[in-house]
């Protein structure tokens, strides 16, 4: 992920959950001023947080469904 130039995909539309597929999107916490996403599924425990910019929450998530992806093939 430290790559910068990685691509991080369409930042307009929100990405799909790496576990159940819910769309996802990326929001910004005002607490911390950092990024995060969560699955709005209630059953689903998928969540990534503490990003310092929303590109890298896209790139954190794309990275964590082809890694959760792998682990079933």
């Amino acid at each position: 992920m430290g790559r910068p130039n990685e691509y991080a995909g369409n930042m307009r539309w929100g990405w799909q959950c790496p576990r159940c597929d819910a769309d996802v999107s990326v929001t910004r916490d005002p607490d911390s001023e950092t990024f995060t996403w969560a699955c709005p599924s209630e059953d689903c425990p998928a969540v990534g947080f503490g990003f310092t910019s929303r590109r890298r929450a896209r790139i954190a998530l794309r990275e964590y469904r082809e890694a959760y992806q792998d682990v079933y093939r």
